[in-house]
């Protein structure tokens, strides 16, 4: 009677299903505890029962079938959700104060570049006319008797140009 398959290695049992959609929704470990496993806060061993849950739920979170269940929760409701945000940050850019419709198109400029992807991080220079590399000649250096520096103690309303 029933199907077994979900306690093959592999699944997650319902429990723990069920574990993941509180934690989505926000709830504590000690909510979740006593939900999950049906801890009256007034049983005397109270503190005991939440500690041990606690502890079986630090456990889970490292599960990775758990992380993935997790993480299918978080996508499907971005599925839903993301066209939604965009959709009224976009109706945000027609509004009559300034300072909204700034930071409407700044959010779209920046979300869409995550949507969009990074094409290319880099820069690539060429130059025309390559540069000699190597240490310049004795020749080539300017005079130590002029200075390409201004003089710091010449007259400040002097105008050199």
């Amino acid at each position: 009677m029933g199907n077994y398959r979900c306690r093959k290695e592999g699944f997650l049992a319902a429990w723990q299903i069920n574990a993941a959609e509180l934690m989505f929704q926000g709830k504590s470990d000690d909510e979740i505890a006593r939900e999950i496993y049906h801890i009256e806060e007034s049983d005397p061993m109270y503190m005991r029962k939440i500690k041990t849950a606690r502890t079986k739920l630090s456990k889970l979170r490292k599960n990775e079938k758990f992380q993935e269940y997790y993480r299918s929760i978080v996508t499907e409701w971005s599925v839903h959700n993301v066209g939604k945000a965009l959709l009224k940050i976009s109706h945000q850019l027609d509004d009559d104060n300034p300072w909204i419709v700034n930071k409407a198109a700044n959010d779209i400029l920046t979300q869409s570049k995550k949507f969009m992807g990074n094409d290319e991080n880099s820069v690539s220079i060429t130059f025309e006319n390559p540069i000699a590399l190597g240490s310049p000649d004795q020749a080539d250096l300017p005079d130590a008797s002029v200075s390409a520096l201004p003089d710091a103690s010449a007259d400040a309303d002097t105008d050199d140009l």
